[in-house]
């Protein structure tokens, strides 16, 4: 039993040492002995509990997937019975947080972001099984606000513009290009807050405006 335990701990090790490293540093900058220094481990361990540094990565990133849900669910604890504009409002603070609340998810949400930046191959079919489902739950939200009458290419544009609007200040946060004049400074906590009112608010607009011109064929 004691055996056991000790290997669940070193896997723990060296699931959040890969977080940070591979936050810090990416996929291709990232070693297995960067790993193994960090989670004061070595190779073999690695091998036994991962296989590889591709099946190492992929581990890292649905469990830095799954602190971040933690801390931000997609439904946000909105009941699915809610308004339509109620359950928008969470999805988007779900993705805002995701991406600009640093204190929460630390190493996980910077992980998030830099395979947005630079996106690899070795995890796509992760990826596709994760951010799938919340692509289709953001898809079918934007087409009941949007009507019967909205085409695919209508929902399609809308979903990617509000999706857009929550990564874009986070991508910035990542790479530091914020211009002084730009920046926002508050408490992250304020900061998810002020974002996702003002992105919902922004988006109910823009998907009314939408709705109207697709009632009115103008679209």
């Amino acid at each position: 039993m004691a055996r056991r335990q000790d290997g669940i701990e070193t896997r723990d090790r060296i699931l959040q040492a890969g977080c940070r490293v591979f936050a810090e540093k990416g996929y291709s900058g990232t070693t297995v002995a960067d790993i193994c220094s960090q989670a004061g481990t070595n190779v073999a361990s690695v091998n036994y509990h991962f296989g590889s540094k591709d099946e190492l990565y992929a581990e890292v990133w649905r469990h830095a997937w799954d602190q971040a849900v933690e801390a931000y669910p997609p439904d946000g604890g909105v009941s699915p019975g809610a308004p339509a504009e109620e359950r928008l409002r969470a999805a988007i603070r779900s993705l805002v947080g995701k991406t600009v609340d640093a204190g929460r998810i630390g190493d996980s949400g910077r992980l998030l972001l830099r395979e947005i930046v630079n996106p690899t191959d070795v995890i796509k079919n992760v990826k596709r099984d994760i951010i799938t489902p919340q692509r289709r739950r953001m898809h079918e939200l934007v087409g009941e606000l949007l009507g019967p009458q909205a085409t695919h290419e209508h929902i399609l544009l809308c979903s990617m513009s509000i999706v857009h609007q929550a990564f874009a200040l986070g991508i910035r946060l990542f790479t530091g290009r914020i211009p002084p004049d730009m920046r926002l400074d508050m408490p992250a906590e304020e900061l998810v807050e002020a974002l996702t009112d003002h992105i919902t608010r922004f988006s109910l607009g823009g998907i009314e405006a939408v709705r109207k011109g697709i009632e009115q064929r103008c679209i």
